[in-house]
């Protein structure tokens, strides 16, 4: 009889014994993928000496253990019930592929996909995903792409998911002796069994096991070296609600932060006059008109035009004008209109284009697991910048290449109060559109784009507001075929597209200077978010968070001092001041003299010249970094950075309690 057994690496009658092996197998994989996801990921990483890497195997072994007791307690179950048909042959089959093999692939799977996926976001993937994939548009046409150019992933994949398949089938249950009795068995197992599945059971789900926070296993910046994938998405499945967070009474916490945007009489007066550097740039200027005779009547007011380029994917480290020309610097156009330029040191609030679109021109963050346009709250009431130049005479639109409907901006620009939107089905109905100029991924190549931008720019009336987001330094970092050899390669994949943009830039302008809105248009050129760090000082903290923030108004590039090779990255103006996506707005209706009253998460450059800070969501904790360089963390049951940590506590409480009670205009 025992001839006809399935023969395997363990053959057992004991199905706690089998349950055990098979629990350890999915452990032992789990943990070989997260080895995966440090070892692809290890320059992003920091581990500061032995003792943060025992927190960090300590953080593993808790987060895999709650990991498996959330996904694997019906296969437990299942196996524990003291009835017969456990042991029959279909539902053995059935539980094995049902609750064993696919809960356990899925784990490996998540990890494997965010080896490559994290060096993007600095974030392990959250809930969110499944949001984004009911979000209409041609994600389809990039899994090649992601499939071929992050192969190792894709290798993870199969290998970890057949080593899986393979050993568990060499764990085999034997059918048990019929002739014998069971009963006190299965009954004394059940009752053992099931205290270990709801003990698991309460460890994945329940709070007051996991009594510490991935960031008390080790420094902030590597607590995703300690949760995994499967267990982050589980656990923000819902991570689109927030709840109230009352660190401090209300009044304290608006005298550490205020987030209503008010009036201010002094700045009315003054507008554009307010720092070193904006002296000559007024946010209004006066035209002279003449009458029939010829002779010069009142002055007519009227506000500059507003031009907002926000770059794909650009971080500081790229531009020489940022960096002194220590490092190589693939924007050669930006880094000579940085000469004639006031420049910040700028910091997206987050490390996606959903969520630095709403940053930039709504003055809104995400300080939460989900992008704000994908939670719960993506119908609050805003009063946004759009709007508000909306209702002070501003024609206002956005532009942006992808096929519409990408991630929704064409839903969340009319939401914050864009006229109009245009992306690649109007620029395709354009005369001068060929099907070449699309990339066969994202949507219209930079170049050709922003070509059709000026030209539809100088159909509008003036005043306009404009947002302009390019797409062609994004992976999978297709070039046009007319510029494949045009542009060096660099350390990354990233460099030489960032180099084409930065040449689409030089040409925008240089058809932008032909038409008569040019001089009197203040442009803003910024990013959506920071690109792959290539260097140390960009893989941390505030290295993730770099972006360029550059004010740029042609009519006073004649006052510039001419700049000599010998010092070709200085600039007009260089402030020491941090200035976040989410500072654009206030200090754009400061410039421009618009009094209003709306709710903004920055702080306008003229009523808070000296102390610029950036605020961010990681994994699962809040951060702010200030000008002096000081960091602050926030998570739900620890804190550093002491100096900070009460302002911090102060916008998330502010930030809870107005998002959830629609209280943001």
């Amino acid at each position: 009889m025992n001839n006809h057994k399935k023969q395997g690496w363990l053959n057992t009658t004991n199905i706690y014994l089998f349950l055990l092996c098979k629990l350890l197998l999915a452990f032992a994989m789990l943990l070989l993928t997260q080895v995966v996801f440090y070892v692809a990921n290890t320059r992003i990483f920091h581990v500061d000496g032995f003792k943060e890497w025992m927190g960090i195997v300590w953080g593993n072994l808790v987060y895999g253990t709650a990991t498996l007791g959330a996904l694997l307690l019906p296969y437990l179950a299942a196996n524990l019930l003291p009835f017969n048909f456990r042991w029959n042959k279909t539902f053995r089959r059935m539980t094995e592929l049902l609750l064993y093999i696919l809960p356990v692939s899925y784990l490996l799977i998540a990890n494997c996909i965010d080896t490559a996926y994290y060096q993007f976001t600095y974030r392990r993937i959250t809930g969110e995903i499944f949001r984004y994939l009911s979000i209409g548009g041609q994600m389809g046409s990039l899994v090649p792409h992601f499939i071929v150019d992050y192969w190792y992933a894709t290798i993870g994949v199969i290998v970890s998911v057949m080593i899986l398949i393979i050993v568990s089938r060499r764990i085999t249950l034997q059918p048990r002796n019929r002739y014998r009795k069971h009963i006190l068995n299965d009954l004394v197992g059940f009752l053992v069994g099931g205290m270990f599945a709801v003990l698991l059971l309460r460890i994945g789900l329940g709070e007051q096991f996991i009594s510490r926070e991935p960031a008390q296993y080790c420094q902030a910046k590597n607590s995703a070296m300690v949760t995994n994938s499967g267990y982050n998405l589980v656990n923000t499945f819902n991570g689109g609600t927030l709840h109230e967070a009352p660190f401090m009474s209300k009044s304290n916490a608006r005298a550490l932060f205020d987030p209503e945007f008010r009036p201010n009489s002094v700045l009315r007066d003054h507008a554009g006059d307010h720092s070193e550097g904006w002296a000559p740039y007024a946010g209004h200027y006066f035209r002279q008109t003449t009458d029939s005779l010829g002779t010069h009547t009142d002055t007519a007011y009227t506000y500059n035009n507003v031009v907002v380029i926000v770059l794909e994917s650009f971080s500081q480290e790229y531009m020489g004008c940022y960096n002194n020309g220590i490092m190589p610097s693939y924007t050669p156009f930006l880094d000579s209109l940085a000469q004639h330029s006031i420049l910040y040191n700028g910091r997206a609030n987050g490390k996606k284009s959903i969520e630095g679109i709403p940053a930039i021109f709504s003055s809104m963050p995400t300080l939460m697991s989900f992008p704000l346009p994908m939670s719960d709250y993506t119908g609050n009431d805003l009063y946004a910048l759009p709007a508000i130049l909306h209702d002070n005479g501003f024609h206002t639109a956005f532009f942006h290449g992808s096929y519409n409907g990408v991630l929704s901006f064409d839903k969340l620009c009319a939401h914050i109060g864009f006229d109009e939107y245009y992306g690649k089905n109007e620029y395709m109905a354009e005369p001068e559109a060929k099907e070449s100029d699309y990339d066969g991924c994202w949507g219209i190549f930079d170049e050709p784009y922003l070509q059709y931008v000026v030209r539809k720019i100088s159909t509008f009336k003036e005043p306009f507001f404009v947002g302009e987001f390019t797409i062609s330094s994004h992976h999978p970092y297709k070039m046009a075929p007319d510029h494949v050899n045009d542009f060096a390669e660099g350390p990354h994949p990233l460099c030489r597209v960032v180099t084409y943009s930065d040449n689409a830039l030089r040409k925008f302008f240089d058809a932008a200077r032909k038409t008569d809105w040019y001089d009197h248009t203040l442009f803003i050129i910024t990013a959506d978010h920071s690109g792959q760090g290539l260097h140390r000082e960009y893989n941390d903290y505030d290295g993730w968070y770099r972006i360029p923030m550059m004010f740029y108004l042609p009519r006073y590039e004649e006052s510039t001092p001419t700049i000599d090779n010998a010092d070709f990255y200085s600039t007009h103006f260089v402030s020491p001041r941090l200035m976040q996506q989410t500072d654009i707005m206030p200090t754009l209706l400061d410039y421009l003299g618009i009094e209003t009253h709306t709710v903004c998460f920055g702080s306008s450059v003229f009523r808070n010249p000296n102390n610029g800070w950036q605020i961010s969501y990681g994994n699962g904790y809040h951060q702010l970094v200030t000008q002096d360089g000081e960091i602050a963390v926030l998570c739900k049951k620890h804190e550093e950075g002491d100096g900070h940590i009460e302002m911090l506590k102060a916008i998330v409480q502010q930030y809870n309690h107005r998002f959830i009670h629609n209280q943001l205009r």
